[in-house]
Parts: structure tokens; C-alpha cells; sequence
């Protein structure tokens, strides 16, 4: 290699040295301009673009029997919410969401027709049925994801664990006792609508959110289970109303089972009276 070819090749390294830092120069300048000089004005572009801001339900955590079977679980469902002030053929779309969510007509077309700026139409519904909808793209009206609450072995120490109410708050059993515990940070509903008008939302979770912890408890589901059986025959043998049994290791104090009857399912606690919802052993 001649002299002369060495020097090319040195330009050439050179000439593309140059235009790299001429380029990282000017996607820097730019950076600076975006994030310091714009900042505020493009705030304020991006805050005009916000509809609000909906809180969401916080996931909870797991509650285990000793074993590590699941006794309360938390599972993503749909819920549907619409922005009355722009869905324009109010009736329209209400029928169209009450053949697939099984509802009156009338009663979803009475929430399209709130003066309010956003308004749950169905919560906690089934994802497939959140799909469906969603596939419409129904102007004013959007899906997202919540976390609902599920008990895997329904009437199962129900009365101990307890149950959620509508908001994943904990109103009843360990589910109320350590409440603070097992629930997770929020999730906030962003609602916004880009250049075009067109609504969307974004699910994020609150910075300031706790970590999530689950709970293992010293119940045996088979024992539990046994213990719910010959309690509700003991019951009905008695004929009395109600029973309590409680299991105890007698070396460790453990609570292995704690049986109530009358039973309900924590599934559906709304369709039980309160008092079916008491734990007599406490």
C-alpha cells in the first residue's frame, strides 16, 4: 500500500468521523430543544389532549392454604365505559352493546344519556365478550382491563377468607384483615384523543404504588373440606340452624380448618343475607 493510498483512506475515516459527530450534534441540539427550550409548550399540547383520568381497582394478592393451593386469586377481566358527550346515536349503540353484554337496551341507553364526561357501561365482564365489543369500535365508547377477584373452591373456607367489594377492597374475613397487605398499587385510566379526535386510553400503574404481597395461611384444604362436609350434616341431623367446627394441631396451635354453616360462595355474596356471611368461630 503507497502513500497515496494510506491518505485516502485516512479522509475517508476522517469524513465519516465528521459527519457522525455532525449528526450527534444535531440529534443533541435537537434533544435540548424538545426537553428544555419546548418543554413547556409541548406540556401543554400534550395536555390538551387528555379527556381524565379514572382510577382502576388495585390487583391483590394471593391468598394460599398451607399446601400452596389457591384460595383467592385475582383475574384479569373487561369492563366497558363509554364518554356520553361523544357516542351521537345514543340508541344505536346501546342496542348494539346489550346484545352482546345481555342487558336491557333501555338501561344502557339511560347511561349513554348522563350529563357526565365518562360513565361505566358493564364492569368485570368476560374478555371475550370485552373483544366483542371493542371489534365494534363504537365512537365514545372503549374496553379495558380490570382485576377482579376469584375463589377457586367457592363455599371453601369462605367465611374465613372472607371477600372483595366492587373496588377489590377487602370487606370481609382475611380479605378485610390484611387488606393493607395484599393489595397492590393502583392503576390509573388515561383517557386521551390524538391530532384527529379519535379516543383512546391508556392503563398505567400509580408511581407511587405499594408492592404486592400474597398470604399463606396454616388451613389444609382436604381438612377444611372434611370439616365443611360432616358440619353441614351434623347440621341438618339437628336440625339446628347454624354450626362451627374448628380443627386445631394440638402440638402447634395451627388453625387447620375452621368450618361455618350456613355456607355461601364468596363468588356471589351479594345474593346471600349478611348473616350467612358471619363467622360464628370469631
Amino acid at each position: 500500500m503507497n502513500v497515496r493510498e494510506k491518505r485516502w483512506i485516512r479522509f475517508r475515516i476522517y469524513t465519516v468521523a465528521v459527519f457522525f459527530v455532525l449528526g450527534l450534534g444535531v440529534v443533541l441540539c435537537r434533544a435540548y430543544q424538545l426537553q428544555v427550550l419546548d418543554k413547556d409548550r409541548l406540556a401543554a399540547i400534550a395536555h390538551e389532549g387528555y379527556v381524565g383520568t379514572i382510577k382502576l381497582p388495585p390487583k391483590r394478592g394471593t391468598i394460599y392454604e398451607r399446601e400452596g393451593h389457591e384460595l383467592a386469586i385475582s383475574v384479569e377481566l373487561a369492563s366497558v365505559y363509554a364518554h356520553p358527550r361523544r357516542v351521537k346515536d345514543k340508541a344505536a349503540t346501546a342496542r348494539a352493546l346489550a346484545r352482546i353484554l345481555g342487558e336491557s337496551p333501555g338501561k344502557i341507553l339511560g347511561r349513554l344519556k348522563r350529563r357526565r364526561s365518562f360513565v361505566w357501561i358493564s364492569r368485570k365482564i368476560d374478555p371475550e365478550k370485552g373483544k366483542r365489543i371493542d371489534a365494534l369500535e363504537l365512537k365514545g365508547v372503549g374496553v379495558t382491563t380490570e382485576t377482579g377477584r376469584f375463589y377457586p373452591g367457592k363455599e371453601i373456607a369462605a367465611h374465613l377468607i372472607g371477600f372483595v367489594g366492587s373496588e377489590n377492597q377487602g370487606l370481609e374475613g382475611i380479605e378485610r384483615k390484611y387488606d393493607a397487605l395484599l393489595k397492590g398499587s393502583e392503576r390509573r385510566l388515561i383517557q386521551m384523543h390524538d391530532a384527529l379526535g379519535r379516543l383512546f386510553s391508556i392503563s398505567r400503574p400509580d408511581p407511587s404504588g405499594r408492592p404486592l404481597h400474597g398470604l399463606v395461611l396454616t388451613i389444609d384444604k382436604d381438612i377444611q373440606y372434611k370439616a365443611q362436609q360432616a358440619l353441614r350434616a351434623a347440621v341438618k341431623k339437628a336440625r339446628a340452624r347454624a354450626g362451627h367446627c374448628l380443627v386445631v394441631n394440638p402440638d402447634t396451635g395451627e388453625v387447620l380448618a375452621m368450618a361455618v354453616v350456613p355456607e355461601f360462595d364468596p363468588n356471589a355474596f351479594s345474593k346471600y343475607r349478611p348473616y350467612q356471611w358471619r363467622n360464628r368461630v370469631v
